[in-house]
């Protein structure tokens, strides 16, 4: 059960598609109205990938300060395209690639409340992956509102290739969220992580996010790395080394009402685990004025088998 491709084929309320062809929503009503150009369908832009040495070396490295991003990783070129089309049509979805879109018109007022983000959005969020999943339950883990004006390192714009998990702590993530919510695991019980990112204020203009296609992910390309930009100790966490066989895939022009759905665990056989992901800067002429603001939940999703 996926999002349905009728939602990436018609705009949605309050929503005007600009050009033939563009695959692009650009907001009215509520929204912010630009002059920016319009995205191409394939834009070439620079991503840092995690130094290739890791993947020999016997430790993993350490990242969670700009200055360690910059030592442990390094820019390479890239094609992104919009996959617009590809999931309306469902050759791309949770399932096989580890990404999907879907629509939420969201009732929050103001994304820089904490307390009502968890009250609302949490809500909203939830019942969208249920919806999307076909899960029986899902449960927040925590969310991140990511602007212009970061506070520090935890929430400026990801710079480089990353999975916000490890397959590896699944079973022990999943376990703490659940036993946070007071909820008793049952043994019939299977989970996945699923994180959704959309925009609020403006349309995205800049600093879109590209992500990769897992059917062009060899699991062999993925490591361990520690995150520790909120403990010294860190968290494991895993990361990409460049393959130019990997296939970068973004959503052009996102409005405010639509999400992106990620995965980023699934402790069911014979599906996608991972989602990289990162953000990027548009060529020159491409993109427009407006900042980029949006908000990310993390969330475990039940499956009854």
């Amino acid at each position: 059960m996926f999002a349905s491709p009728t939602f990436l084929e018609k705009a949605p309320q309050g929503i005007t598609r600009i050009g033939a062809g563009s695959g692009g929503l650009v907001g009215m009503g509520g929204i912010s109205e630009s002059t920016a150009p319009l995205p191409r369908e394939k834009v070439v832009a620079k991503v840092r990938y995690v130094n290739p040495v890791w993947k020999e070396r016997g430790e993993a490295p350490r990242i969670g300060s700009r200055e360690s991003r910059r030592a442990a990783t390094s820019f390479y070129d890239v094609e992104i395209t919009d996959v617009r089309n590809r999931v309306a049509s469902g050759e791309a979805n949770l399932d096989k690639s580890g990404f999907t879109m879907d629509g939420n018109v969201t009732m929050v007022k103001n994304f820089r409340d904490n307390e009502e983000v968890s009250r609302v959005y949490h809500e909203e969020m939830k019942s969208l992956i249920c919806r999307v999943t076909g899960a029986q339950s899902a449960y927040v883990l925590n969310h991140l509102v990511r602007t212009e004006t970061p506070i520090d390192f935890n929430d400026g714009y990801a710079r480089f290739v990353h999975c916000d998990y490890n397959v590896r702590t699944l079973d022990k993530l999943a376990a703490d969220v659940l036993s946070r919510h007071g909820v008793e695991i049952q043994k019939n019980w299977k989970f996945a992580f699923f994180n959704t990112w959309q925009p609020f204020d403006n349309p995205v203009e800049n600093n879109p996010l590209a992500f990769i296609d897992w059917q062009s992910l060899p699991e062999e390309d993925v490591i361990d790395y520690y995150y520790t930009g909120r403990s010294e100790e860190g968290s494991l966490v895993a990361a990409p080394v460049y393959s130019p066989s990997h296939q970068f895939c973004y959503f052009a022009n996102m409005s405010t009402d639509e999400v992106l759905i990620m995965k980023q665990l699934d402790s069911r056989p014979d599906r996608s685990v991972y989602c990289p992901h990162t953000s990027f800067d548009y060529p020159e002429n491409v993109g427009g004025p407006l900042p980029r603001r949006s908000i990310e939940t993390r969330l475990v999703a039940v499956f009854e088998t």
